[in-house]
Parts: C-alpha cells; sequence; structure tokens
C-alpha cells in the first residue's frame, strides 16, 4: 500500500522539476505487479495536484486518479460554463474534478454524482466520452434485464455524445463543496 502523503513529500524534496516517482504496486484485477506512477505538479492559477497513474503489464488494467497535495479550501468552488456548439477551443480546456466534486448538464437532466467517478484531471470532451462509454459498457446487460430503460439510455447516449462532438450547445456546471475543483479558463 502506496501512502500519498510520503510521495507527495518525496516528490517535493525533489528539485521544482518534479520528477516521475515510480513504484510497484498489486494489480486488483489480476493480483500481479503493475507500475503506479506518481507527478507532482503544479496548475497555473489553482494549485499543486499529485497524479497517479496504475498501468498493469499483465492483464492491461489501467487507472488513473488525482488527489490534492495541499491544503483543504476554506470555501467550495462552482463553475458554470457555456459551451456553445462548433466551438472546439472549449473542448479541450484542462477540468480538475475532485472525488467530492458533481458535474451537470441541465439541458441533458443529467448528473455526474461525486461518488461516480474518482479525482480526474482531463477536458471537457474528455469527461463526456468518459461517461458515455461508462454508461454504454452495460447496455448489453441492460437490454436483456430492462429494454425500456436501455432504450432510453440509447436515446440519451445520442444526445450525449452530441454534446462531446460539439454539435450541441450545453451548460456544464462543476460543484465541488470541497473547492479543490477548477476548469482551466483558454482565454
Amino acid at each position: 500500500i502506496v501512502d500519498v502523503g510520503s510521495v507527495v513529500e518525496a516528490l517535493s524534496a525533489e528539485d521544482s522539476e518534479s520528477p516521475l516517482y515510480e513504484v510497484e504496486s498489486l494489480c486488483m484485477r489480476c493480483g500481479e505487479n503493475g507500475i503506479t506512477r506518481f507527478l507532482l505538479t503544479l496548475i497555473p492559477h489553482f494549485r499543486k495536484i499529485l497524479l497517479s497513474a496504475f498501468e498493469c503489464p499483465h492483464c492491461g488494467e489501467r487507472n488513473n486518479e488525482v488527489q490534492f497535495a495541499g491544503e483543504i479550501q476554506p470555501k467550495g468552488c462552482h463553475y458554470i460554463l457555456n459551451v456553445p456548439s462548433g466551438d472546439q477551443k472549449m473542448f479541450i480546456r484542462q477540468v480538475v474534478k475532485s472525488e467530492t466534486a458533481s458535474i451537470k448538464i441541465p439541458e441533458l437532466d443529467f448528473e455526474i454524482p461525486p461518488e461516480a467517478q474518482r479525482g480526474s484531471l482531463s477536458t471537457i470532451e474528455g469527461i463526456l466520452v468518459r461517461a458515455a462509454d461508462e454508461l454504454e459498457a452495460l447496455q448489453e446487460e441492460r437490454k436483456k434485464v430492462d429494454s425500456l430503460t436501455a432504450e432510453a439510455i440509447d436515446a440519451f447516449l445520442i444526445k450525449l455524445r452530441a454534446c462531446a462532438a460539439g454539435e450541441m450547445h450545453f451548460t456544464l456546471i462543476l460543484d465541488d463543496p470541497a473547492g479543490n475543483s477548477f476548469i482551466e479558463n483558454t482565454y
């Protein structure tokens, strides 16, 4: 088990160019050893974060996570981003989503609750594609158990993928009571 605090200390003790720190760790899928890589980095106009990425060469399991290396924020944060259709620059904005943050798209009546996704560093497009992929992953099973729900999700996925492709205007709301989330301002 890797103690995140000790990783942050080890990375902070290095020079300001924070090197990549690697440790061998257990793969929870196959039980073999994989590699977890850590990088302490400063996001401009935000704060330091610890990026971790696990990869297992035996079964191909991969996952990424963002953890916050600094103090707990005294206030939460609430971002509202209007994303016009066709504006590709909006889709490459970096988004830091903490494990306590929720994401909402009111036009689709859609919410990603905090417990549905771990802390992550992604883009607007990446968040939407990941949500669509995760919803789609269980569709075959849903079709067998509840075909009406599966049909409704198929219809919803068309709209969600249209948003991710920039074909539809939407509003993205990022709400984090812990104050550890951020949407990059590209202007």
